[in-house]
């Protein structure tokens, strides 16, 4: 089962249909082989606490379709209108992969899963916790501050209504409509907002699962490093609509760097409502998110961290799994920057790893090899993407390289004549933006030597039909639809960040690639 987005209506809104999986394009999944490795990639969960006080919603403004600066500041992406949703994707795409026990092409058993990176979306304990609740099958209460009522920004206060956010409730009497709904045909679903907040029992990955590190789970929205001040915001009381008279927007922007450093302007006179505080949205430092692995009861233990990362606040390791060895990088620059890179010792580890070993290697990170620019090092170095790439291309061991943060399906030859001298990159799509899917990955070696790379899209396990948004699968068919109609990203057609782009082109889902033998 999968879905494409249907015919626009006038307000430009899509149903999804149901269509057949598409088969797989490149080369011919050989017949007889050795298995490496079958595994399940899943990434970018953005599992969000919506009502956190700490996110800048406000500014997602700018980007939408009548901004009048929409085309300097592009993409924003602090507010999406399912972010309260995104356990529930997480929850349906856990029914969906317990439900492949074998690899589609090879027939082999799946021996485990990756999630590379971007497990949380603002670095908060509470959603470390409901992150690893949901794939270690424990118990699950997806809101914060009071329990009694919704407190993000989509709530049915009448005294801070704003048409700018989706309010699944309807209007409040004396109010304009919303922009999604009176714009862009968005539903209303009455007690959505109760619903996605109802406690639940995660069922939980049947398969040893390894963690990734990602920029979300370290830093505030991916860009910020938490610091005392922010911390008290974060748990506090207040939740700011705007920003402070001292404060422009292109300074704010700005502040949000791609390379470090970034920060969050200063609250001072900038208006807020009051909300409940809340203690479990304090932030983690990197030891802390090490530890929460290795106490948390799923399989391996620790989920591939170990003491070591505790002790040292390192969140790189490697182990040997199937016929392959398995290589964890930690992309995330701690000082600040949504794009990645690696100090100087981690480098220096990673090499030593990979000239060691006698297997072939596979590669995890969260950023991408094209995306590891971000230098900024108030101490010591970082080292980017040519060093990485000159350093990798050393050694014909690796074979494949696993990452998200792009939020799309993606495939790329690292090196150069392509499947003889290099690498596959592969970029898999994310759980909180269109088109909402996995990979199972399968690794062979054929009988002349080849190895072959398969890879697969997953739809999580719910349909097209949110009923009235009560289970949690229902609730992720919801998630799927209006990820499937965000305002923001309706000009396609190929345009970056376009629901195209999320897609990837047909040779980058359903695919077979090839490297000569090794």
């Amino acid at each position: 089962m999968a879905f494409r987005r249907g015919v626009p209506n006038e307000k430009g809104w899509r149903e999804l249909e149901e269509v057949s999986n598409p088969p797989h394009l490149g080369e011919r999944f050989p017949k007889e082989f050795d298995v490496l490795l079958v595994m399940h990639h899943l990434s970018d969960l953005h599992v969000c606490d919506a009502q956190s006080p700490i996110r800048p919603e406000f500014l997602d403004r700018w980007a939408d379709p009548d901004s009048p600066i929409r085309e300097q500041v592009g993409t924003i992406g602090t507010y999406r209108p399912h972010s309260m949703l995104t356990p529930h994707v997480v929850e349906s795409m856990v029914q969906s992969l317990n439900r492949i026990n074998v690899g589609p092409l090879s027939g082999q058993q799946v021996q485990a899963a990756i999630v590379s990176g971007d497990t949380t979306d603002n670095a908060q304990l509470n959603e470390v916790n409901w992150y690893l609740a949901l794939l270690d099958g424990q118990p699950i209460r997806p809101d914060s501050g009071t329990f009694e009522k919704y407190e993000g920004v989509m709530d049915e206060g009448t005294d801070h209504y704003d048409t700018k956010y989706w309010h699944p409730h309807g209007t409040p009497d004396g109010k304009d409509d919303d922009d999604a709904r009176a714009k862009y045909g968005f539903p209303i679903v009455p007690g959505l907002l109760d619903s996605c907040r109802t406690p639940f029992v995660a069922t939980g990955l049947d398969v040893p699962w390894f963690a990734v590190h990602g920029n979300h789970d370290a830093l505030l929205q991916g860009t910020v490093t938490p610091n005392e001040g922010t911390n008290v915001e974060m748990m506090g009381d207040r939740r700011y609509e705007s920003l402070p008279s001292s404060m422009t927007l292109e300074e704010t922007l700005g502040a949000f760097n791609e390379v470090g450093p970034a920060d969050y302007p200063a609250s001072s006179d900038a208006a807020y409502v009051v909300v409940a505080a809340d203690v479990e949205r304090r932030a983690l430092d990197r030891g802390q998110f090490a530890a929460l692995h290795l106490t948390s009861p799923g399989a391996p233990i620790g989920h591939g961290f170990n003491q070591q990362n505790v002790d040292t606040r390192t969140m790189y390791y490697s182990t040997d799994l199937g016929a392959v060895k398995l290589i964890v990088i930690d992309s995330v620059n701690q000082f600040g920057g949504w794009q990645g890179s690696l100090d100087e010792t981690q480098f220096v580890w990673l090499e030593g790893e990979i000239s060691n070993s006698t297997k072939p290697v596979i590669l995890s990170s969260h950023h991408p090899l094209m995306l590891m620019f971000n230098d900024y090092a108030p101490i010591g170095r970082r080292v980017c993407r040519d060093e990485i790439k000159e350093m990798l291309l050393k050694y014909p061991q690796v074979i494949l390289w696993l990452a998200g943060h792009e939020h799309r399906h993606h495939v790329e030859w690292i090196g150069s004549e392509e499947g003889v001298s290099g690498f596959w990159q592969v970029e898999t799509a994310s759980h909180v933006d269109w088109p909402q899917q996995s990979r199972t990955v399968e690794v062979v070696r054929a009988e002349d030597g080849d190895i072959y790379i398969g890879l697969t899209i997953v739809d999580h396990f719910a349909g097209n039909d949110y009923a009235r948004a009560q289970t949690p699968v229902e609730i992720a068919a919801l998630s799927r639809v209006l990820s499937a109609n965000v305002w923001q990203r309706r000009e396609e057609l190929g345009a970056k960040h376009g629901f195209r782009w999320y897609e990837g082109i047909p040779e980058a889902r359903n695919t077979v690639l090839r490297i000569s033998k090794r």
